[in-house]
């Protein structure tokens, strides 16, 4: 454990520059902004950091501001009010083309956008030559300014220049853009644990730590990703006929510390969505804000060590980075080792005056061991231990391999954007369910006894594919109205197989199976935003999808036999006719018009209203696929409602702890029905078809950030049932609350150390996740966690310390009831169906120390 310290001191030492004055240095408290950096520069200023070379490009900056009119309310009705406006700066400096950003506000919009229009500018420059640029600025409306005449204007966001991506539109109340860098330092872990700062978003894990994430959302058990589109900078991250699940999903290969936003959609509300944006999607956006060098290092209980490289070069933009992370541990209990490595490099440049591209390589690798599921009785009784294994043979490999080009650029009055994306996968996952159950002597079987149950499921694919679009904007009834027309292509070439092992080793003897897949998705897409009057928004389309299906199954006869013929073959070339080829080919099609829309409506007071509605479709697997299908996917129809309440507070007194307080919350209520839904079967190890089923329920949340603290609280509700017989689907949480509490601020002025500050912040996750409907009519039970962080920054050096479970809970991670038998009791068990379930992780502390050079932020 001390090895990994003195290796990361022996590369501060060949890195670190010379020392200089910190530019954080002597910052007050008030100037730290949530997310850990120090406060942006004052209008007009051009500081660079300390030791960090001169920048090539400088962003536009005002040079003069008049305060805004304040509109004539009744007195009774003023109120400090702050508007968000994008403006245009051409190489003169004269301003054009203002666009509130901000939530609308119909009666200070108009008066902010006139005032910014009367501002000065100065040009943004490239190389000191003058050219167009674009300007992030916030009007600033206080009644108490001018008693009550006119407030003051300021310039907020100066980060916003003349190269930048354009931002996605919001979808309704469902529409959560996460922020890690606000987040707890338990919740910014791992690309999951993020994720799970969405309302109502649960994971668990029943295959391992290499495995994909278990999700849960919206009444939906999405497994590893079946019901949730998942993205990262666009590049699709489901995978097509995965034998675990069909639309596997594993994120382990995103290195946290390079996620800048995640957004989440919950409900497929989205003409961008597509396949698998059943209960929703989820994009992770890549950037680092804190530009530098960081070298990491992690130790914790279990032998579990982290180390972490990542450099942001200065000189360039927030989306160009490189990273490496390499982790170990030799887990929490019997057979759960894991080693991982996963490096993620993205470059982003300019084009021309206002494009630009980016480049994105991802390597991903890990090999992991697996507990997997225990019988509940063999714990109570003593013969397994808690955290022990039924089957010790349980594990994984897996290789992931992505490269992505994009290129976003303004034509004419409208953007236009292309991305082309190619993905390599490997995946072998070995699981045992059942034990000695399934292995019964079949036609054309020799007589034999139960060799195991455990399944070697092995899956690679090449995926192969591009999206592209075009936005074009205009005013209409004095309002920006706007029309975007895209594609999205995507081929996966696949070759899944699953074989059954002898128990304990890694011999198979039976084929359960075995195919080479190639599926197309072509979907073309419109999307609306309509401002029809200042106080409603209506955004919406429709998207075509077409799947196309080749499948040739290469052991089509799997259990044929003659009598003639010998027993035990596998994929004989014959049938019960006679001979013939062992495979089989099948294909098929379809398509699926996809209406969306969403309405929001603005009222007083921060208030605004939401309806969305939509239709989706979800491709269906492989094995579950007939010759000439017509319609090869599952649709889904989704609606809800909401009410969204957002609102700004910046105070004029000394008190800073309670400065720039922003408050967010909403209210939804949904309805989700799917005509034929994939639940898990753990007979079979995999995802089973079933009838259609119909998910009700409501969400919860609420979210306030100031300049010291952030606060993210949900509640979910959801109902979700079976259409033929009304039973509840199994493995669903009926309720999901969450609270996370992070604060970051400078502690007082005697802690400083050599004229430096030292900055403190802490976490608090809180986590229920309520009982689970399993068959039969039993139920889980309901879980509750605690995990907490912190850390201390010193200048260039940062050390923390993350607990997982403080509380120490033994509860399961996921439970099941079905009929299982390992061998553990009586000679001739029964048959009937027994509670399995897999164990969560204790306790689990780790201790990190960062080096942070050059880097300017304090979290």
């Amino acid at each position: 454990m001390i090895r990994p310290f003195l290796t990361m001191l022996v590369l501060l030492a060949i890195a670190r520059p010379t020392r200089a004055q910190p530019a954080d240095a002597g910052v007050p408290d008030a100037a730290i902004d949530p997310s850990g950096s120090a406060a942006p520069p004052p209008a007009g200023s051009a500081a660079a950091p300390a030791g960090s070379a001169a920048p090539t490009e400088e962003p536009p900056r005002v040079v003069h501001q008049d305060p805004p009119i304040y509109p004539d309310v009744p007195a009774a009705q003023r109120k400090v009010v702050d508007v968000s406006v994008a403006i245009d700066i051409d190489a003169d400096g004269a301003p054009s083309n203002p666009r509130v950003t901000s939530t609308p506000q119909p009666q200070f919009d108009d008066l902010a956008t006139t005032a910014v229009l009367g501002w000065t500018f100065a040009p943004a420059r490239r190389n000191g030559q003058a050219v167009f640029g674009s300007l992030g600025v916030t009007v600033h409306f206080d009644p108490a300014v001018q008693g009550g005449g006119s407030g003051a204007g300021e310039v907020i966001d100066i980060s916003s220049t003349f190269h930048k991506a354009a931002k996605a539109l919001d979808r309704g109340a469902s529409t959560i853009e996460i922020t890690p860098s606000q987040l707890s330092k338990t919740a910014q872990s791992s690309a999951g644990k993020m994720l799970e700062q969405a309302p109502g978003l649960f994971l668990a894990n029943e295959g391992g730590a290499g495995h994909a994430d278990q999700v849960f959302l919206r009444g939906f058990d999405a497994e590893q990703g079946q019901d949730i589109e998942f993205t990262v900078e666009g590049v699709p991250i489901n995978e097509v006929d995965n034998t675990d699940g069909h639309g596997y999903a594993d994120t382990h290969f995103i290195i946290p510390e390079v996620v800048q936003t995640l957004r989440v959609i919950e409900g497929p509300f989205d003409p961008h969505q597509g396949d698998f944006a059943v209960a929703g999607g989820a994009n992770y956006q890549l950037g680092v804000h804190d530009r530098g060098l960081e070298l990491e290092q992690t130790i914790g209980q279990f032998d579990t060590t982290r180390t972490l490289a990542l450099w942001a070069p200065k000189t360039e933009r927030d989306a160009t980075f490189g990273a490496v992370q390499i982790f170990n541990s030799a887990g929490y209990g019997v057979n759960r080792a894991d080693t991982a490595a996963s490096a993620m490099g993205q470059y982003e440049g300019t084009f021309g005056d206002k494009g630009i591209w980016r480049v994105l390589a991802t390597a991903y690798a890990t090999h992991y061991k697996s507990a997997g599921v225990v019988r509940a009785d063999d714990v109570s009784s003593g013969k397994i231990d808690y955290y022990g294994t039924e089957d010790p043979s349980q594990g994984g490999d897996a290789q992931r391999y992505t490269l992505s080009f994009s290129l976003e650029n303004p034509v004419e009055d409208g953007i236009a954007k292309q991305q082309v994306f190619l993905t390599y996968r490997t995946l072998s996952i070995i699981e045992d369910f059942t034990g000695f159950l399934l292995d019964n002597p079949e036609y054309g079987q020799s007589s034999h006894p139960q060799r195991g149950d455990a399944i070697d499921q092995s899956y690679s694919a090449i995926t192969a594919g591009a999206r592209g679009s075009y936005q074009r904007s205009t005013e209409l009834f004095g309002q920006k109205q706007s029309l975007e027309l895209g594609y999205y292509a995507r081929y996966d070439h696949t070759d899944p197989g699953i074989d059954r092992l002898r128990f304990g080793t890694d011999i198979p003897y039976l084929i359960d199976e075995t195919l080479t897949t190639d599926v197309m998705n072509l979907a073309g897409y419109a999307d609306l935003d309509l401002h029809p009057v200042k106080w409603l928004t209506l955004r919406g389309g429709a998207r075509e999808e077409f799947f196309s299906y080749d499948i040739l199954n290469n052991c089509a006869t799997n259990g044929a036999y003659k009598p003639d013929q010998p027993l035990d073959v596998l994929c004989p070339a014959f049938d019960s006719v006679g001979e013939r080829q062992p495979t089989a080919r099948i294909t098929a099609t379809g398509t699926i018009i996809e209406p969306k829309a969403t309405a929001i409506a603005q009222l007083p007071g921060g208030m605004s209203l939401t309806a969305s509605a939509g239709t989706g479709a979800q491709s269906l697997d492989a094995v579950y696929i007939s010759q000439n299908q017509n319609a090869p996917f599952s649709e889904l129809h989704a609606y809800e409602g909401g009410a969204v309440y957002h609102g700004n507070w910046t105070h004029a007194d000394d008190d800073d702890r309670w400065k720039d307080l922003d408050v967010t919350a909403r209210a939804i209520g949904y309805y989700t029905h799917v005509d034929r839904d994939l639940i898990f079967d753990p007979l079979q190890g995999r995802l089973s078809a079933s009838t259609g089923t119909t998910r009700r329920g409501f969400v919860l949340a609420a979210h306030a950030a100031g300049r010291w603290f952030n606060e993210l609280a949900s509640f979910t509700y959801a109902y979700a049932t079976y259409d033929d017989s009304h039973e509840l689907v199994p493995y669903v949480p009926s309720t999901v609350a969450r609270s996370d509490t992070s604060v970051v601020h400078a502690l007082p002025d005697r802690v400083a150390i050599d004229g430096h500050p030292v900055v403190g912040s802490a976490g608090l996750g809180l986590n229920f996740v309520g009982p689970r409907a399993l068959p039969l009519g039993q139920v889980s039970q309901s879980t509750f966690t605690m995990d907490a962080s912190a850390s201390v920054r010193w200048e260039w050096i940062r050390f923390g310390v993350q607990v997982a479970n403080l509380l120490n809970a033994r509860y399961p991670l996921t439970e099941y009831f079905y009929a299982s038998d390992f061998h553990n009791g009586p000679a001739y068990p029964t048959l009937a169906p027994a509670l399995n379930f897999t164990a969560a992780p204790p306790r689990t502390v780790m201790f990190t120390l960062a080096f942070l050079i050059g880097r300017e932020g304090t979290r």
